[in-house]
């Protein structure tokens, strides 16, 4: 397990932590991976079939050049054959050495250079020929003059079939003259001479065309030409492969090695061999080429895919940035400044959500520095406006005590509701208080308006017991009746009920009801919605917008308030609230 995470946490620190690094890695990896792939699938695949190819086009070659070389050497034994013995000059030949007679002796000697004369003229390969009587070191009708060293046992032997000696590449036995030739002897049977041989030379430049079959200007290579024991006849190439001595190669067409050569063969019908030496570096060189061929491909191939992984780097990674710039000018406070714009659809999309989002920050913003102007402003006008309680409890009482002195009982009594309508509403027990207090708060309260108005009313109160000691925002009752007396238009003998009623759910409903003209649905939504200046004028300058504000506040939801009117019928509002009770511990429940 140990090692498990240690090798996690090994990948994770090589694991670069910038978008910009592992972007640059990646797309790496995207170009490296193909190309190799592309390497590795060529080597194995195209190497071999470029060998085999180089190896089948040395071989075509070699085998061109071992055809034009047997096909020669044939042409020149055909003609031998005619001058043999039994061929028609050989046996004007053998007539002329018996014939005494100097005159047919002539003749005989006239048609044979006519014929040879027509030999020569219809074998353009052929150069030097001549009868040769090697006891006697003898030579007739030679067609050209010959060396006086000439033997045939210093000429390269090839091979010998037939009483027919092939040989290989050499100088030519024609007096001044140093052209290589190949040579063909025929051992000639004829009555009382012994060693008698035919010998014919190809002719001029016959062995370079030879030579020059199947050569390939691009490889640096050399021939050679062995006999049945692959002793060494010619070669190219005397320094590392000297003439006579022995060639260890393998059978042919199979790629051999020596001397640093790579060695081709070929056997001719005549029993000899053709060689091509190819040096390894020559060998090689198309190969080489192929490679130099393919690492410029691979290196073109690089540099596009560089290319193309730089476009997608930069068309992500600097939009990125100028983003990254964009939210910082937010960090700042920088709401002005315009974004910038991309191409990019995606990029564009984000920007304008972007915009949204600064726009929507920058509104909440100036919001919030409202509200907190606002609530200095209130703290202000709360510190301008904030009397102390006692000071004014204890002037009422004073007042309260002048009245009964002096029997004044009205001022009596309105000095005694206002002592304590206004402690109750500036009291500091809490935001919520029971239906009870609540509706001793309101006697004291409708005691008050009984002595400022000039018309009669009556408010009735029917309460349920169980429902006394439920808890009820404080202030509640108090402006919803105002609100009878004030909108509600009520006439002489006008009638306010207030009812409270438990409901079957855990809820209890709280009715005010009045029997005044009643008002329109425009003038209960302006009541609803907003607390005007006409309403600060009004009583105690509250309204039906605080209770409703404070359902909103402290319920969240789950208490309801509806005020429903008809014009001529009257005013019912509609409080749905939980039952809460207090515990003796003073907590709600």
């Amino acid at each position: 397990m140990n090692v498990k995470r240690r090798y996690q946490h090994l990948l994770a620190s090589l694991w670069p932590k910038t978008l910009k690094n592992r972007l640059f890695i990646i797309l790496s990896f995207n170009v490296l991976i193909p190309l190799l792939m592309v390497i590795l699938i060529s080597y194995k695949s195209v190497y071999p079939l470029l060998d085999q190819r180089i190896r089948t086009g040395i071989q075509n070659n070699l085998n061109m050049y071992q055809m034009s070389l047997e096909n020669t050497l044939s042409s020149i034994n055909n003609v031998s054959q005619i001058l043999a013995y039994d061929g028609r000059i050989g046996k004007k030949l053998s007539l002329f050495l018996e014939e005494k007679d100097l005159y047919t002796k002539t003749q005989i000697n006239n048609d044979i250079l006519q014929d040879l004369n027509i030999i020569s003229s219809t074998n353009p390969t052929l150069g030097l020929y001549f009868y040769y009587f090697e006891d006697k070191k003898q030579m007739l009708y030679q067609s050209y003059n010959v060396r006086e060293d000439f033997s045939l046992e210093k000429l390269p032997r090839l091979v010998e079939l037939n009483g027919i000696t092939y040989y290989g590449p050499h100088r030519t036995n024609r007096q001044y003259s140093d052209v290589q030739v190949l040579s063909v002897a025929r051992k000639i049977v004829m009555p009382d001479q012994n060693n008698v041989y035919v010998y014919l030379e190809t002719g001029y430049k016959v062995w370079d065309k030879i030579s020059q079959t199947g050569q390939d200007s691009s490889m640096n290579d050399y021939h050679l030409i062995v006999d049945r024991e692959n002793r060494i006849t010619y070669s190219e190439n005397e320094t590392d492969f000297p003439i006579g001595s022995i060639l260890n190669s393998g059978s042919a067409g199979k790629l051999q090695e020596a001397n640093g050569y790579y060695v081709f063969e070929t056997a001719s019908n005549q029993g000899w061999k053709a060689v091509d030496l190819v040096s390894k570096a020559t060998y090689h060189q198309e190969v080489r080429r192929w490679f130099e061929q393919l690492a410029v491909i691979v290196i073109l191939s690089m540099l596009l895919c560089s290319l193309f992984a730089w476009m997608i780097w930069r068309m992500v990674y600097f939009p990125l940035k100028r983003v990254n710039q964009d939210m910082r000018g937010l960090e700042n406070s920088d709401f002005d400044t315009p974004l910038s714009r991309f191409e990019l659809v995606e990029f564009e999309v984000m920007m304008r959500n972007f915009d949204a989002m600064r726009v929507r920050v920058k509104e909440l913003i100036q919001e919030n520095q409202l509200k907190e102007k606002r609530r200095a402003d209130f703290e202000v006008e709360k510190l301008l406006y904030q009397i102390n309680p006692h000071f004014i409890h204890n002037t009422l009482d004073t007042i309260q005590w002048l009245a009964r002195l002096k029997g004044q009982e009205d001022i009596d009594m309105v000095a005694t509701s206002l002592n304590k309508l206004l402690y109750y509403n500036l009291g500091k027990r809490g935001p919520q208080t029971t239906i009870t207090e609540e509706l001793e708060a309101l006697k004291d309260y409708l005691t008050l308006q009984k002595i400022r108005y000039d018309f009669e009313f009556s408010v009735t109160i029917h309460v349920e017991e169980e429902l006394r000691c439920c808890l009820v925002p404080r202030f509640i009752l108090q402006p919803l009746v105002e609100n009878s007396l004030y909108h509600g238009d009520l006439d002489n003998n006008g009638l306010v009920e207030v009812t409270a009623e438990p409901d079957g759910d855990g809820y209890m409903f709280i009715r005010i009801w009045d029997n005044g003209r009643g008002m329109t649905s425009e003038k209960i939504a302006s009541l609803l919605e907003k607390h005007s200046e006409e309403q600060n004028k009004i009583g105690l300058g509250i309204g039906v917008y605080y209770v409703k504000r404070v359902f909103d506040s402290q319920y969240n939801g789950l208490a309801s308030f509806q005020m429903t009117s008809e014009l001529g019928e009257g005013t019912c509002i509609t409080l749905r609230i939980p039952r809460m009770y207090t515990t003796k511990d003073g907590d709600n429940q």
